[in-house]
Parts: structure tokens; C-alpha cells; sequence
């Protein structure tokens, strides 16, 4: 993420609680992407059953995006400021689904 405020770049899920905390949504959405681009080329190739294995996995990738998003809109775990706080200048910024 870039601030809006000073400039500086950091990460949307620099604050999340370790061990164990997610990524930022951003790497989620992009892989969501992807999963349902393959899905959709599945379905209409008409693949069996693993269209339907990717679909879930695509469904499972989408939810996990927003568990993160979630995760950097505020303070979790042992940290005090959420991923939307810019660590340099103390500024809020909006973290989006797409958010790195």
C-alpha cells in the first residue's frame, strides 16, 4: 500500500498478528482471479469433476479475501494499530479487497 498522507509504502498486513496471521487481501483477489478465470475456461471446455474441485477452491480462495481484508481494517492479536495505519506517519488509509 502506498499512504495517502506521507507517501510511504508498506505492506496492508504489516500488523497482523504472528504467528499465524494472514496475508494482505491483495495476494487473495489476485489468486481469486486467477481460480475463476480457470473455472469459467473449465465450465466451458466441460471438464468432469475437477471444474467443480476448482470452483470450490475458488469459493474457498474468496472467502479467505475477506478474512484478511477484515483481519487489516483494525488492531488483531498483539498488535496495537491495524494494517490501514501507515507506520511511518501514523495516517489512516482505506485498504480495499485488492489492497497489498
Amino acid at each position: 500500500m502506498k499512504c495517502q498522507h506521507c507517501g510511504h509504502k508498506y505492506s496492508a498486513a504489516f500488523a497482523q498478528p504472528a504467528p499465524g496471521g494472514s496475508s494482505a487481501p491483495g495476494y487473495f483477489f489476485a489468486l481469486a482471479i486467477l481460480l475463476g478465470v480457470t473455472t469459467i475456461g473449465l465450465f466451458i471446455a466441460g471438464f468432469g469433476w475437477i471444474k467443480w474441485i476448482i470452483l470450490g477452491i475458488t469459493c474457498f480462495v474468496v472467502l479467505v479475501m475477506f478474512i484478511a481484508w477484515s483481519d487489516c481494517q483494525g488492531p488483531a492479536g498483539l498488535s496495537e494499530i491495524g494494517g490501514e495505519t501507515c507506520p511511518e506517519c501514523g495516517g489512516k488509509n482505506k485498504v480495499l479487497p485488492w489492497s497489498l
